[in-house]
């Protein structure tokens, strides 16, 4: 499956693990569920002073390789924060968990 990086970070931009981003979300055009589980996340990392423009958002439905891989993408939406994977519309404790977790580690959103 391949995938598209729509423009909020530079592809350029690599984590310390090897990710293009901390967090990213795997959504598709007909994912009902793709544009809420994003306000649910983009609410979940404004709690905790995250800006939005952390979150890299892939289109597997596009064709397109950005580098962020969607072979462990069984179903969308999809979060990754960090090593956390989330999948189907989260719950706010679920997402704010993660997002604790992921803050905890020095390399989250450098």
């Amino acid at each position: 499956m391949k995938a598209e990086l729509e423009p909020v970070l530079d592809v350029q931009n690599i984590t310390p693990c090897g990710k293009c981003s901390c967090v990213i979300v795997y959504k598709g055009d007909h994912c009902v569920f793709c544009d809420p589980a994003i306000q649910i996340l983009e609410a979940a990392l404004a709690n905790f002073g995250v800006p939005s423009s952390a979150i890299v958002q892939v289109d597997v439905e596009s064709g397109d390789d950005c580098g962020c891989s969607t072979e462990d993408v069984s179903m969308l939406p999809t979060i990754k924060i960090c090593d956390a994977k989330l999948t189907g519309l989260p719950d706010e404790q679920s997402l704010n968990d993660a997002v604790i977790r992921a803050i905890m580690k020095d390399c989250f959103c450098e």
